[in-house]
Formats: structure tokens, C-alpha cells, sequence
């Protein structure tokens, strides 16, 4: 599939979150996670590395685990919702 691979292109280039990818191609955030997740799979297999920043709390600071790729609802240590985004990147 050809979305996939601009995916891994569009990766290649700089980080970005789940969301932002959805915006700039105008698509649903579950939809894209899906087919991220996927051309992640294909990238690894080709040798390509997978870089992620883990998602954030913006009060305290906890971070989150790397192979979630959605932003979290709330932070489990201070119950905030104020959360940075992951950030992908392939390398």
C-alpha cells in the first residue's frame, strides 16, 4: 500500500505525533494509528530504525511507556490530562 510507504517518508523527514500526521492528510486519528503501526513493521523489517519520544505529563513530568503511540487520557501519578504527545520518527 502506497499510504504506508509516504508514512514511513513522511517520518523519515522529522518527528511527529499521531495526531499531526492525521491533520496533514485530513484522515481519522484511529485510522492512521492502525496503518502507523503496521509501516513500522515493514520499516523495521527493511532495517530501518524506529525512534520514539514517549508521550509526556506536562505538570510532573511522568513518562509513559515507548510502544504506545496514542496520547494517554490521564497521567496514573498526578491524574493530570495535560499530555504531551509521542513523537515518531524513523530513522
Amino acid at each position: 500500500m502506497t499510504f504506508r510507504r509516504d508514512l514511513v517518508k513522511i517520518l523519515s523527514t522529522q518527528p511527529r505525533s499521531v495526531s499531526s500526521i492525521a491533520r496533514e492528510l485530513g484522515l481519522n486519528r484511529r485510522d492512521v494509528e492502525d496503518d502507523l503501526r503496521h509501516a513500522i513493521r515493514s520499516a523495521a523489517a527493511a532495517g530501518h530504525t524506529l525512534v520514539v519520544e514517549p508521550a509526556r505529563c506536562k505538570q510532573c513530568g511522568f513518562l509513559f511507556a515507548e510502544d504506545r503511540l496514542a496520547k494517554p487520557g490521564k497521567c496514573p501519578e498526578c491524574k493530570g490530562s495535560r499530555i504531551f504527545e509521542p513523537q515518531i520518527r524513523i530513522e
